[in-house]
């Protein structure tokens, strides 16, 4: 997985329990409630939603908004690939996030936001530390 990522890219996340979750990534970096930088914030969209752990915050720390109760995944870059839709596909993504308030994205804690321009990139590198497949 040597892509990068941007912000607003539509993903595939791999799970522990084999079940792939689908959504776009809504933030890139650093963490205050683990180690590492290469942690990705998913904001879960389709038949997904729902199936996450937080709506883009975590021990009160707000990494982005946009998502409902459950509907946020937090996991490392490693278990992360960028999937590639359809036109029809796109179309319903943008309708899905555009009802759903997806536009408030917010940067990380202390750090300039980035996301409205969709730069924000992560190395395909994981983590040699701790669980690689780890979500919060």
């Amino acid at each position: 997985m040597s892509s990068s990522l941007s912000v607003n890219d539509p993903v595939n996340v791999e799970m522990q329990d084999g079940n792939p979750l689908q959504g776009v990534v809504a933030f890139i970096g650093p963490v205050k409630f683990a180690e590492g930088s290469d942690w990705v914030g998913v904001r879960l969209t389709g038949l997904s939603v729902g199936l996450g752990k937080n709506d883009g915050s975590v021990k009160g720390v707000t990494y982005f908004d946009g998502c409902g109760p459950n509907g946020g995944v937090f996991v490392r870059r490693g278990v992360v690939s960028r999937r590639t839709l359809t036109r029809l596909e796109e179309l319903r993504l943008k309708r899905e996030l555009k009802n759903a308030g997806g536009g408030g994205l917010t940067s990380p804690p202390g750090r300039k936001s980035t996301a409205s321009s969709g730069t924000s990139t992560a190395s395909g590198e994981s983590s040699k530390t701790g669980n690689s497949k780890s979500r919060l």
